[in-house]
């Protein structure tokens, strides 16, 4: 089942979750897990029950749209999602450049079609200004491009490239002390979590917002073209126009006949010979000799050139930006279809609307009873928690800190897992304190090879000790362990009570934890509340 998704989709999916992580007070928090259990209920679930697993593109883009139509009743009229702003924007910028594009050729065809009737317009000065500039320029992006396919890697070790890292890297350097020297602790941790968070986007959509950009720069480029082709047109047809050629350098009209005869090989066997290209009798009869004038010369052959050059000017010029403004929408088509949407952000989201809602008797008490709830969904726990693409069941690694584990009981740790994201656990490893410091360590607590038997790492983590170097190093090395989509997630629990580790997490220590992770910009990276309903 395809769903389409498109970058104002990717925009407004970005703000509505944006806009509920940063909600953090409990009742709005309990709130939003309750409309996105409903919008599943009544909206997805309805649409899926022909299929065995639950695609996330469909399930989140039925999200989103429901989200979008709720927004769209509950707001003003005039209102507008970020999402219709950018295709707004994006059109109207089209339209702008376009026109751009149009003017910009027009003035330099009139330039460049300047005649006064003494002297012939000289072929050589036209196609160079309106021809060859374009195809360097459209070999240098086609090279490019290529090079950026074949060996992307190559692009960053290049000594251009280099050279602008570092300059940036400076620049970025002497004015973030300048920003940072005057803010607070909590604000540049702040700004910090934001470079983190773009980081993240990076990673997630890669190269796709590139893409609009030269969408819009071929949209230029025909506007331009079209406007050189309509004003060479305008002149031939509306005045009496010569073309001719010369050169300081001795070539003779042969050479000249074989360059041009090249030049004509794409439109030759598709028009009449005598418009395709001047003859060799033409070439020599429109040649320029300052020293003879051009009394001497014959109108047929100063006219000849015009096909010629309005044909250079759409083969060269127009169509290949006709076929790169095709490959940009096709490649942002394909990037678009190759997001699968399993970053943590819309994991959390999944987790929300396909796992059972539990309710619990009083909320002002702070650790939860694992066993004080009452599940409500009328639906199958088995067929709720089927929504990863391939319909495989959500399967976790715990990793519990040496002086959790013993107070950690296997039924509890998945009764509290079960309320808070659904899954099964398929083992518990008891992470040492010199496993922290060892990244080798990691070979042995996780095997490396194919994810058979589980889909998701967790560490636990107790939220009233704010995160450490090497807590931050530890997470590091189990991604680059376990590879840069592979789901990691840190599961936080409260202070413990006496009679459970599982308490809330308190909003202070929430943020804490929550600013530092984001400055690592790893969207795959999950931060979790283990205590269901806490926030």
């Amino acid at each position: 089942m395809k769903t389409p998704w498109q970058i104002k989709d990717l925009i407004d999916l970005e703000y509505f979750l944006h806009i509920d992580s940063e909600d953090t007070h409990p009742g709005r928090r309990s709130n939003i897990e309750a409309r996105d259990r409903d919008i599943f209920l009544k909206v997805v679930h309805p649409r899926l029950r022909q299929t065995s697993a639950f695609p996330r593109r469909l399930v989140i883009k039925s999200w989103l749209d429901r989200r979008r139509e709720v927004k769209m009743k509950t707001t003003a009229a005039e209102a507008v999602l970020p999402g219709e702003a950018y295709a707004e924007t994006f059109r109207l910028l089209g339209y702008g450049l376009f026109i751009l594009g149009g003017l910009s050729g027009i003035g330099l065809a009139i330039a460049l079609l300047s005649y006064t009737g003494t002297t012939p317009l000289n072929i050589s000065v036209f196609l160079g200004a309106a021809v060859f500039v374009q195809i360097l320029l459209v070999l240098l992006l086609g090279g490019l491009l290529l090079v950026r396919m074949i060996r992307p890697h190559l692009f960053y070790s290049s000594v251009v490239y280099s050279v602008l890292s570092r300059l940036i890297i400076a620049l970025y350097k002497k004015f973030k002390l300048r920003i940072t020297s005057s803010l607070s602790g909590a604000r540049r941790d702040s700004l910090a979590a934001l470079l983190g968070l773009v980081r993240g986007k990076k990673q997630v959509y890669g190269s796709l917002f590139y893409w609009p950009v030269f969408i819009l720069a071929q949209l230029f480029g025909i506007g331009f073209n079209l406007g050189i082709l309509g004003a060479t047109l305008l002149r031939v047809l509306g005045t009496d126009m010569a073309f001719g050629w010369q050169s300081t350098v001795q070539v003779s009209a042969t050479a000249v006949h074989l360059i041009v005869k090249w030049m004509a090989a794409p439109w030759a066997g598709f028009v009449p010979p005598e418009l395709a290209y001047p003859t060799l009798s033409q070439i020599e009869g429109s040649r320029l000799v300052l020293k003879d004038g051009i009394y001497h010369l014959i109108t047929p052959d100063l006219v000849a050139w015009w096909p010629f050059l309005c044909f250079a000017v759409l083969a060269y010029g127009l169509l290949p930006r006709l076929l790169l403004f095709i490959l940009g929408w096709q490649i942002q088509r394909h990037l678009l279809a190759k997001i699968n949407f399993t970053q943590g952000i819309c994991d959390q989201l999944v987790d929300r609307m396909t796992t059972p809602q539990v309710k619990f008797g009083d909320r002002s008490k702070a650790p939860v009873s694992s066993g004080s709830n009452k599940k409500t969904a009328p639906i199958s726990q088995k067929t709720l928690t089927r929504h990863e693409n391939t319909g495989v069941e959500k399967q976790l690694i715990i990793l519990v800190p040496d002086d959790l584990f013993d107070a950690c009981e296997d039924k509890d740790l998945q009764n509290v897992i079960t309320q808070a994201m659904g899954g099964r656990i398929t083992k518990t490893i008891r992470l040492e304190d010199a496993d922290m410091d060892d990244v080798a360590a990691l070979n042995r607590l996780i095997p490396a090879g194919p994810k058979n038997s589980w889909t998701h790492v967790l560490i636990l983590q107790e939220a009233w000790q704010p995160p450490i170097v090497e807590n931050i190093v530890f997470i590091k090395a189990l991604r680059h362990h376990l590879g840069d989509q592979t789901p990691i997630l840190v599961g936080l629990i409260g202070k413990p009570a006496p009679s459970t580790i599982f308490t809330r997490v308190t909003p202070t220590n929430w943020q804490t934890w929550k600013e530092r992770l984001m400055t690592l910009g790893d969207p795959y990276l999950r931060l979790e509340k283990l205590v269901h309903g806490n926030v």
